[in-house]
C-alpha cells in the first residue's frame, strides 16, 4: 500500500479504496448494526473490577441513554459534555449520544478549573456527565461562564460516596433499567452525516489552551475499512480517555471491528501496562512515547510481552531508537512489532508505518491526499521540507466557537494546515521534522527541537528530554536552544552531565548547539495523556536559565 505522487500538481495520495462501512449512514445506525451481529461477544473488559460487557449489553445501554436524551428533548445541534475516566458506562453514553444525533463534547478528568471553563465557554453543553470527584471543578467553571444546565449532573464513577447529591443522578442506575424498547429500537437517520457533528474533541493543548474540534459522523465511520488487518480474537489496551482522539479512535476501532477492549480508570504507569498486557493477553497496545519508553525500562531484561502483536506509539515524535528498543527488548521476535502512526484531532489518522524506513511514519492511508508547501504556499516536491497540508476523505467541521481559527486551519479546497514541517521521499514515505510553531532560529539557521531531542535521546541515561528556544538577551531575534532532561532513575549524575550532552550535540552540527544550556530536572510538565507541555517547559527552562545567569 504505497503513496502515489502526482508530479503535475505536486500532491501525494493514499490508495483509492471505498470504505467497507457506509459513511452516509448515521454513526448510531452503523454501531447498532455491528453490535447486533455478535451479541454475546465481549465488547469490553473492566480491568478494575474484573467484569465484562458483551455487545448486546453495550447496545442496550446505548439505546437507553439515547432514549433518555429523547425524553429530555435533545436534538441534533445540542451538546452533552463528558468528563470521565474509562469506566463501564463511558462507551454506552458516547454511543447513546451518537444514536440521538447529539454532539458529545469530551473533557479529561484531570483538568483544572481554567481548562474546563475554557471548553465550557466554547461548547455550551446542555448537560454534563462526570465522575463524582470532577463535579466541583465543573460546577465552579460553569458558574464562572454563566452556564446553567437544564438537567441534573450525571455521575459515572462514584467511588466510596454514600449518597448522591441532590443535583445529580447515577448513570448506572438509568442504563441498567430496561425500558422495553431495546429490541424494537430502530436507529434514526439524521441527514447529511458529513455535516453532522458526532463528537467535539480537542487539540492536544501542549502549547496553550486547546481548541474544540468538531468531528462528523462520516469522519468516524469512513476510516474503518481495514477490518482484515485485525482479528476478532485480538484485545486492545489504550489508556486514553475519550478526551483524546486516540481514545475515541480505539473505541471505534474495537467496536466496529468486533474486538474486545480492556478499560481501566487507573492512571497509566509502566507497571500497570505490563500487568494488564499479561493478564488480559493484550495483542494491540497504544501508548505515548513517554509511556513506551518507561515500559522498556521497567520490563525485566529476561521478560517479553508475549501476547503483543502490535506495540503502537503515537501522540508525539517517536525516536527510531525507541522503536528498536521495543522490538528487541519488549516483543517476541517474529511475533510482534513496534508501529508508528501519524494523525491529529483535525485530520484523523493520516499515515501508518506499514513498512519501516528510518524515522518515517509510513505511507498515506486510503483516501488521504497531502501537499507540502513553503512559506508562500508554493507546493514543494519530494525531499523538500515544508508545512504539511492534509485532506482526509471527510474533513473536520471546524473549531466549535472559533470561526477565525477554523478559517486559518481549513483551506478552501478542504486541506487542513497541520502546522507540522514534513517531507516525502522519492518512494512516498512521509517524514516529520517538527511542529512549525516550535521551530526557532539562531543567526538565520532553523533549529527543529525534535532533531535535537532525538540526538540527546541517543545518550544512555536520558529518560525524557525537551528542547525549547529562549530569547538571547542582547539579540532577542535569536533563540537559544535549551534542554531540560530527566535522568533515568539510578543513573549517577556524573555519567550524564551538561558537558556530555553539549559535546554530543555539537559533534553533530556546528550551528545546532545548546547555547541556552542543559538543565537536569526531576520531571517534565505533561498533559494527562503523556505529552510534554512545551509552553510550561519553556517557562521552567527560563527560570533555570535566569538563576544560572
Amino acid at each position: 500500500m504505497a503513496t502515489e505522487y502526482d508530479g503535475q500538481r505536486r500532491r501525494w495520495c493514499g490508495p483509492a479504496r471505498a470504505p467497507v462501512l457506509n459513511p452516509a449512514a448515521s454513526l448510531g445506525q452503523v454501531l447498532v448494526n455491528v453490535l447486533e451481529r455478535t451479541p454475546q461477544k465481549p465488547a469490553q473488559a473492566n480491568a478494575d473490577h474484573g467484569t465484562t460487557m458483551v455487545c448486546d449489553e453495550l447496545r442496550r445501554r446505548a439505546i437507553r441513554f439515547a432514549a433518555l436524551l429523547a425524553r429530555w428533548g435533545y436534538r441534533p445541534g445540542d451538546v452533552v459534555a463528558l468528563m470521565a475516566r474509562n469506566s463501564d458506562n463511558v462507551a454506552p453514553v458516547a454511543f447513546g449520544c451518537f444514536l440521538a444525533g447529539v454532539a458529545l463534547s469530551t473533557l479529561d478528568p484531570s483538568f483544572g478549573a481554567a481548562e474546563v471553563e475554557h471548553l465550557l465557554r466554547l461548547t455550551r453543553p446542555r448537560a454534563v456527565l462526570a465522575d463524582r470527584d470532577a463535579l466541583e471543578v465543573v460546577r465552579a467553571a460553569a458558574s464562572r461562564v454563566g452556564l446553567r444546565f437544564d438537567q441534573p449532573y450525571g455521575v459515572l464513577l462514584n467511588p466510596g460516596a454514600p449518597d448522591t447529591p441532590p443535583d445529580c443522578f447515577l448513570v448506572d442506575a438509568v442504563l441498567q433499567s430496561a425500558t422495553g424498547e431495546e429490541d424494537s429500537y430502530v436507529p434514526p437517520a439524521w441527514g447529511d452525516t458529513a455535516q453532522l457533528t458526532a463528537a467535539i474533541v480537542c487539540s492536544s493543548g501542549t502549547t496553550g489552551l486547546p481548541k474544540a474540534v468538531r468531528i462528523s459522523h462520516a469522519q468516524l465511520i469512513a476510516p474503518y475499512q481495514r477490518v482484515n488487518q485485525l482479528d476478532r480474537d485480538d484485545t486492545i489496551l489504550c489508556f486514553s480517555t475519550l478526551y483524546w482522539i486516540s481514545g475515541l479512535q480505539m473505541l471505534m476501532t474495537g467496536t466496529l471491528n468486533g474486538i474486545r477492549r480492556v478499560i481501566t480508570a487507573r492512571q497509566p504507569t509502566p507497571e500497570l501496562a505490563i500487568e494488564l498486557c499479561n493478564r488480559h493477553r493484550v495483542t494491540l497496545l497504544l501508548v505515548t512515547p513517554s509511556l513506551a519508553s518507561d515500559i522498556v525500562r521497567t520490563l525485566p531484561a529476561s521478560d517479553r510481552l508475549e501476547s503483543l502483536r502490535l506495540f503502537a506509539i503515537g501522540g508525539a515524535t517517536v525516536p527510531e531508537r525507541l522503536c528498536a528498543d521495543i522490538d528487541a527488548r519488549v516483543l517476541v521476535a517474529g511475533r510482534g512489532r513496534s508501529f508508528v502512526g501519524y494523525g491529529s484531532s483535525e485530520t484523523g489518522n493520516v499515515a501508518y508505518q506499514l513498512i519501516k524506513r528510518n524515522d518515517s511514519v509510513g505511507f498515506l492511508l486510503p483516501g488521504v491526499t497531502a501537499q507540502v508547501v513553503d512559506e508562500h504556499e508554493n507546493p514543494l516536491g519530494p525531499n523538500e521540507p515544508g508545512e504539511l497540508l492534509v485532506r482526509p476523505p471527510y474533513p473536520f467541521l471546524g473549531y466549535h466557537g472559533d470561526a477565525d481559527a477554523t478559517q486559518a486551519t481549513l483551506t478552501a479546497d478542504g486541506f487542513v494546515r497541520t502546522g507540522d514541517v514534513a517531507c516525502f521521499d522519492a518512494d512516498g514515505f512521509l517524514f516529520l521534522h517538527d511542529r512549525k510553531r516550535e521551530i526557532f532560529k539562531y543567526d538565520c539557521y532553523q533549529i527543529a527541537p525534535a532533531e535535537l531531542e532525538a540526538t540527546i535521546g541517543e545518550l544512555p541515561g536520558v529518560r525524557y528530554v525537551v528542547v525549547v528556544g529562549l530569547p538571547e538577551p542582547d539579540r532577542p531575534y535569536n533563540a537559544l536552544a535549551t534542554a531540560l532532561i530527566v535522568r533515568d532513575p539510578g543513573v549517577p549524575a556524573d555519567t550524564l552531565t551538561e558537558r556530555h550532552v553539549t559535546e554530543h550535540c555539537s559533534a553533530r552540527s556546528t550551528h545546532k548547539r545548546l547555547r541556552g544550556g542543559v538543565f537536569f530536572v526531576p520531571e517534565l510538565p505533561m498533559t494527562a495523556n503523556g505529552k510534554i507541555r512545551r509552553e510550561a517547559a519553556r517557562q521552567i527552562a527560563h527560570g533555570y536559565w535566569a538563576r544560572a545567569k
